[in-house]
């Protein structure tokens, strides 16, 4: 439901946004597998409600103020909520078949061949470790996850500031702030057992939510590619307390603070030439009080107080560790110009120049702990953007000439990319303890041409 008013120079625009968001598990079935049956039988899930259902009630305000009669100056306010979308990721917590089922054996090579062929596949005295779906009493689902009936939609809050001044009236510049809170983000709590977790009276239960005092603390010493050593402290969980993989998904406390500021200009198309720009800052952080600390093991990307908001593939990507995005600044600034277009061989040339603070390379190592099934990923700098790759600035230009004719336009231009052929290094392997570690796994392209043609029909 929205609306805009005008009074004189003022225009407010209002609004307000109700969703209901929810979703079902549909009934799957799963063959055996073909080679062991008997360890991965034909299993179904009879499917059901996804145990929540979001329902999120949102306004909107906007304001703009026209200074004077002129109207040169435009300042603009408005704060707004959004909630997220909902995702196929939190409609499945506890769907026994979204994730992948596995039991691993250890398996005599009777034959000398490196593979585990049927008959050497060792089942006695059973599997040494498995996911937390499989039933090792059967090899049947097992439901090991939880979800929180009063589930919510993260919410983010924001609010936005903005002046607009024209000097001349193709030439704006403007000042534009940036806040936004993001709240209810959705924790996956680890659930744990006292005790065997496949024992009679624990295996039908999911486990009840960790606490801090769960845990332990561990270091480790290791050294980073430039030399220096550091240590770091993990934690994991005390004797008698395990965990089989189940997590319970609900709204914790943590919070995401953005600050954004950019300066812009625009000189529209006037006496033969154009040029625009903007110059941005931001700073993206996480919340973390200490309710949410239950294990403070420094997860990569996991995000500790007062750390930068890393964007990004972080987690199932092996030794490549995932790409991780965060510049703190940036710039864009392009421009054209008009040589001679009154005369019939005048032409354009254009250029463009982009720059931006370098993505953080997040070390880090990838640590087994007592009582906890999966290895993690830990980061070992003492913040996530500790080492970044170098700062990259970059400039494109290009050349084009118009041709007119009575019923079409052809334009033919040159564009050329990268043109000081600048090699920067865009990422690099952060996983340590491996060969690899620092490798260059990506660069910025070498200088690229490009012929173009464009018609265009009156």
């Amino acid at each position: 439901l929205q609306d805009t008013m005008t009074f004189g120079n003022l225009t407010a625009n209002v609004g307000l946004r109700y969703d209901i968001q929810g979703g079902e598990n549909l009934s799957t079935t799963v063959l055996a597998n073909s080679a062991y049956p008997e360890i991965l039988p034909a299993v179904s899930f009879a499917g059901g409600d996804i145990g929540f259902e979001w329902k999120s009630l949102t306004p909107r305000l906007g304001l703009t103020y026209a200074m004077g009669e002129s109207r040169q100056t435009l300042l603009r306010a408005s704060y707004s909520q959004f909630a997220d979308q909902l995702g196929t990721g939190n409609g499945v917590a506890i769907n026994p078949l979204y994730g992948a089922t596995y039991a691993y054996f250890y398996y005599a090579d009777r034959n000398g061949n490196g593979t585990a062929d049927p008959g050497e596949v060792l089942t006695t005295p059973g599997p040494h470790n498995v996911s937390g779906n499989y039933d090792p009493r059967n090899g049947g689902l097992l439901i090991s996850n939880g979800v929180s009936s009063s589930l919510d939609a993260p919410i983010t809050d924001e609010l936005l500031l903005g002046v607009e001044h024209a000097l001349r009236p193709e030439f704006v510049v403007g000042v534009n702030l940036t806040y936004r809170l993001i709240s209810d983000i959705i924790d996956n709590e680890r659930l744990v057992f006292e005790g065997d977790p496949y024992s009679a009276g624990n295996i039908d239960q999911i486990g009840r939510k960790h606490r801090a005092s769960d845990y332990q603390a561990r270091t480790t010493t290791v050294t980073l590619p430039n030399g220096s050593t550091r240590t770091v402290t993990y934690y994991e969980l005390r004797p008698g307390i395990v965990s089989r993989g189940g997590t319970f998904t609900e709204n914790g406390d943590r919070e995401q603070e953005f600050l954004g500021a950019s300066l812009t200009f625009n000189k529209r198309l006037a006496n033969r030439w154009m040029l625009r720009g903007n110059f941005s800052w931001q700073d993206w952080t996480w919340n973390v009080p200490q309710s949410e600390r239950e294990d403070d093991t420094p997860l990569l990307g996991g995000g500790r107080d007062g750390d930068p908001v890393l964007q990004g593939s972080g987690t199932g990507s092996g030794a490549k560790g995932g790409v991780y995005i965060n510049s703190n600044w940036s710039y864009s600034v392009n421009g054209l110009y008009q040589i001679a277009p009154d005369r019939p061989w005048g032409f354009n040339v254009a250029g463009n120049l982009t720059g931006r603070e370098g993505y953080p390379i997040p070390y880090f190592r990838r640590l087994g702990r007592q009582g906890i099934p999966v290895p993690v990923q830990v980061e070992l700098t003492d913040g996530p953007d500790e080492f970044r790759t170098d700062d990259i600035n970059v400039f494109d230009a290009r050349v084009e000439k118009e041709f007119t004719f009575s019923d079409f336009g052809l334009t033919l231009g040159v564009d050329v990319f990268n043109v000081l052929n600048e090699n920067f290094v865009l990422q690099r392997r952060h996983q340590t303890n491996i060969a690899a570690t620092n490798n260059v796994t990506e660069i910025l392209s070498p200088r690229i041409f490009r012929l173009g043609a464009r018609l265009s029909f009156r």
